[in-house]
């Protein structure tokens, strides 16, 4: 009966980034895909502690900024947006091996599509639900919201088009910051960000506490202030090589930011 009522869902462009070697992952998104008569297509992920010093020298530079494991994991989405823009595909559905698609997600699936296949600037929608300032543009369904974000993280589920894929991999390539810097990306002008009012596609909380990339080494163990001048760093080096217009634009963003946060929704509360 589902496979029939989604078949239209059934060619959705999409990636499942996961570890070819952590077999029970994959096997839980082969059978919550076959729920709607659909094959995952996997992303291989890039496993960062098995690059060799001459590969990392090559493919980031992050001067100790991200540990192995999240180094892997923003290489690992920057390839997916890579497989983008070797398609013809106008977005793609980026999903990690933790993520779990619903039925309401499935219904509103060709909305988002639509919303995606609609904008004409760099755009990013998280598939959920974000902390932060955000304010509705679009009602999708009687409870579920496109709602305009000022900031948030979140990367286990999410679409972008390929204007975001192709800023995010020259900005990112080599890999220097985290990968769901979201709100650096969106005053730099990188993106559009948008999310859910709800999250129509659910994280494995069992999945997600026994990460992939903290197993490789702990992201909480680091010196934060070395974190924040590292950061700082690499976000000034990105301003400095915005043109003269990209960079009123970008003070403009500020401007505008603080403003909308008076009136736009502030979930951090």
């Amino acid at each position: 009966m589902l496979e029939g009522r989604f078949v239209e869902m059934n060619h959705f462009y999409h990636y499942v980034i996961s570890a070819k070697s952590v077999t029970k992952r994959r096997q839980a998104q082969i059978e919550r895909f076959a729920k709607w008569g659909m094959q995952p297509q996997f992303f291989d992920a890039i496993m960062g502690n098995q690059l060799s010093e001459e590969e990392l020298d090559k493919l980031s530079a992050t001067e100790g900024l991200l540990t192995l494991g999240e180094i892997g994991c923003a290489l690992s989405h920057l390839g997916v947006y890579q497989k983008l823009l070797d398609s013809q595909e106008k977005c793609v559905y980026v999903f990690e091996d933790d993520a779990k698609m619903t039925d309401e997600f499935i219904k509103l699936q060709p909305k988002i599509q639509q919303f995606m296949e609609e904008q004409s600037e760099p755009t990013v929608l998280v598939l959920c639900t974000i902390i932060g300032h955000k304010k509705s543009i679009r009602k999708i369904s009687p409870d579920v919201s496109i709602m305009k974000c000022l900031a948030g993280i979140s990367a286990y589920a999410y679409v972008l088009n390929r204007k975001a894929a192709e800023n995010l991999l020259k900005a990112q390539m080599p890999v220097k910051i985290e990968l769901d810097a979201w709100a650096i990306y969106q005053k730099l002008g990188f993106i559009r960000l948008y999310c859910l009012s709800k999250d129509v596609v659910q994280l494995d909380e069992a999945l997600d506490k026994d990460s992939i990339i903290d197993n490789i080494s702990d992201r909480f163990v680091r010196d934060r202030q070395k974190v924040k001048i590292l950061k700082d760093k690499h976000v000034k080096n990105w301003y400095r090589h915005l043109s003269t217009s990209e960079k009123i634009r970008f003070f403009g963003r500020r401007i505008s930011r603080h403003i909308k946060e008076l009136y736009y929704e502030n979930s951090e509360k």
